[in-house]
C-alpha cells in the first residue's frame, strides 16, 4: 500500500476524491457501500495491485470527497463517478461495487454505456416488490432501513476510536486487520451530512430490472444468504438473468451483506475469474 497514491478530481460540482494503485495497466473502478469509503477495499485490491491498475473511490459525503449537501440520489453518485473516469482519461475500466456502490455501478452502466467493459455487484439493493429483507422473520420497513443504519454508524463516528476498534474485533473476530481498521476508520470520515441524509435518501430499488434491461456489458452478480441478511435473493438474481443473458451470477453460500469479508475465500476467485474474462479474453 505505501505505493498507493491518492488524489482529487474536480467533477460534478465537488471534490472527488481516490486512491490509487498505478501503473500501465487495465484500469478498475471500485465504489464502496454507504458509510465505508475507498480504503475499505484495501484487501481485495491488494490481491488485484500486481496485475492491474485499482482506482478506489470515495463517494460523495465520505472519506476525503466533498459533501453531497443533502443529494446523495443514485443519479448524482452516477454523474460522480462518470465525472472522475472522464477526468481521469480512463479507457472503458471494469466498474463495481458494494452495496449503494454497486447501485452505482449498474446505473452508472445503464446511464454510460460507452464509459465501461464490464461491472461487478456485490449485493446490490435489487429487491423483487413484495419481497422482504433478510430472512423475513422480522417486519422491516424499507424507509426504516436508512435511520437503522445512520444510528449504528453514527455510533462509531463518535465514539473514541480505540473503543471503536475493540468492539468491531470482537463483532467480527475473524476479520483481519486490512477489514477492521479501514472499516473503523471510514466511520470516522463519513459525514454528518451524509448520515443525517440517510432516512430520507432514495436507492431506486422500486424495479431495478428496467436497469439491468439497458446493461449491455457483461455483469457479475455476486450475492449471498438471505438469512445472513444478504439484500439478493435468489429468486431476484434469476429475474435479472431472466431480463438480461449477460449477467453471470455467483452465490456464496453463508454470505451476508459484505460478502467479500464473509466469504473473502469465494469472493476473490470470482472477480479474479470475471477480470480475466473481460480484459485477456
Amino acid at each position: 500500500m505505501s505505493t498507493w497514491t491518492d488524489d482529487c478530481v474536480n467533477s460534478n460540482g465537488i471534490k472527488i476524491h481516490y486512491y490509487r494503485t498505478g501503473g500501465d495497466k487495465p484500469k478498475v473502478v471500485f465504489n464502496h457501500g454507504a458509510g465505508d469509503d475507498g480504503l475499505c477495499w484495501t484487501r481485495v485490491v491488494k490481491e488485484l495491485e500486481n496485475d492491474y491498475d485499482v482506482i478506489m473511490v470515495d463517494a460523495r459525503g465520505h472519506g476525503k470527497t466533498s459533501s453531497g449537501k443533502g443529494d446523495y440520489s443514485t443519479a448524482q453518485r452516477v454523474a460522480d463517478l462518470a465525472g472522475l473516469i472522464q477526468e481521469l482519461g480512463l479507457d472503458r475500466p471494469v466498474v463495481g461495487g458494494h452495496s449503494m456502490g454497486a447501485d452505482t455501478a449498474m446505473n452508472f452502466a445503464a446511464v454510460h454505456p460507452d464509459l465501461t467493459r464490464g461491472i461487478f455487484l456485490e449485493d446490490p439493493p435489487i429487491i423483487i416488490p413484495g419481497e422482504k429483507f433478510g430472512d423475513g422473520k422480522q417486519e422491516i420497513k424499507t424507509e426504516d432501513i436508512g435511520k437503522m443504519m445512520a444510528r449504528f454508524m453514527r455510533m462509531f463516528k463518535i465514539m473514541p476510536k480505540f473503543l471503536a476498534t475493540r468492539m468491531a474485533r470482537k463483532g467480527s473476530p475473524t476479520y483481519p486487520d486490512d477489514e477492521i481498521i479501514p472499516w473503523v476508520n471510514s466511520k470516522k470520515r463519513v459525514s454528518f451530512n451524509f448520515l443525517n441524509s440517510m432516512s430520507s435518501m432514495g436507492m431506486e430499488i422500486a424495479d431495478p430490472f428496467e436497469v439491468f434491461k439497458k446493461i449491455t456489458v457483461p455483469v457479475l452478480l455476486i450475492i449471498g444468504d438471505k438469512e445472513k441478511m444478504s439484500i439478493v435473493s435468489m429468486d431476484s438474481a434469476q429475474k435479472a438473468v431472466s431480463v438480461n443473458n449477460l449477467v453471470k451470477v455467483i452465490h456464496l453460500e453463508g454470505a451476508s451483506h459484505d460478502i467479500r469479508r464473509t466469504r473473502f475465500d469465494g469472493y476473490m476467485p470470482a472477480l479474479k475469474d470475471f477480470l480475466k474474462e473481460i480484459y485477456h479474453a
